[in-house]
């Protein structure tokens, strides 16, 4: 059976045709519209005719920018689009084409992602940080994911690590992220925060940027920190880092000189976070995507 997974994003749409064993066949991007919930709809409504032109479709997998009702598919806030809080796409698209349908948080369907055919195939619970322009995430308890009371599990960016001289507390998108890093940067630095990126700052630091240096050492104790909260709120066996960033090589290493530092100065017993990256990269959303719907109509 093929499914056509769509990715919204808030710059992007990607989507692919993806088959029941978590298999990508083809895939197609296009950029999201700013305008408004129609002509987000005919977009969709392209990349599904795209799909049904290659193959026989048999459901529409949704990854959403926003707080999603797992079970209706509805988006509860507005996330990266304006228009999107209280549509829902997947049901519009699925009703339109009398396919099964489903949609979650993209955040969830990486997770489900990994559970599926990625790193944590073989584990029950884990945690999954995503870190970009902020710090999302998601939990998952007995390979499924858990969305909490109000649906904000996993929600990781409003852990407060942090706080201001005047006493205003920071939470971890804002003292932890890729952009976080970026604004640490060029604040030491009066840059404009428009022409740096993660990327940059790391590679202004190889070259021996000493306020580079300082600005990464900062990102990875304040990541390091924010794992070692969710690790003694929730103690997964796994917990996976997605986003560009964690690309890195020296990623996890990083992580770990943190722990080491930590760890030396907190006394007593302490469970040490098991730290790894995600292994379905830029595709996860449009794999989990599938998953979902899969259960959904088992």
């Amino acid at each position: 059976m093929n499914y056509i997974a769509i990715d919204i994003g808030g710059s992007a749409i990607k989507a692919a045709i993806v088959n029941s064993e978590g298999m990508i066949l083809e895939k197609t991007s296009t950029p999201t519209p700013m305008t408004n919930y129609d002509d987000l709809i005919s977009e969709l409504t392209t990349i599904v005719n795209w799909a049904m032109a290659i193959s026989p479709i048999d459901g529409i997998a949704m990854s959403q920018p926003c707080v999603t009702d797992a079970k209706t598919g509805e988006a509860l806030s507005e996330g990266a689009l304006i228009y999107i809080n209280g549509t829902n796409p997947s049901k519009d698209l699925g009703e339109k084409y009398n396919l099964p349908y489903s949609a979650d948080n993209d955040g969830n369907c990486a997770a489900l992602a990994e559970v599926w055919i990625g790193r944590a195939k073989d584990v029950n619970d884990i945690a999954l940080v995503v870190c970009g322009s902020g710090i999302g995430g998601a939990v998952v308890l007995d390979k499924k994911i858990y969305s909490g009371n109000r649906r904000f599990a996993g929600e990781f960016g409003f852990i407060i690590n942090g706080y201001e001289s005047d006493g205003t507390p920071i939470i971890w998108s804002a003292n932890g992220s890729t952009l976080s890093l970026v604004k640490n940067y060029a604040s030491k630095t009066n840059k404009e925060v428009k022409s740096l990126n993660g990327k940059l700052v790391f590679e202004l630091a190889e070259s021996g940027d000493i306020k580079a240096q300082e600005s990464i050492d900062h990102f990875f104790k304040m990541f390091a920190y924010g794992l070692h909260n969710i690790q003694h709120v929730y103690d997964p066996e796994l917990i996976l880092i997605g986003g560009a960033i964690s690309n890195r090589p020296d990623f996890v290493k990083n992580i770990e000189l943190e722990f080491d530092k930590l760890y030396e100065q907190l006394f007593g017993f302490m469970s040490r976070p098991n730290v790894a990256i995600c292994a379905c990269g830029a595709d996860a959303n449009l794999i989990g995507a599938v998953y979902h719907l899969i259960n959904k109509y088992k």
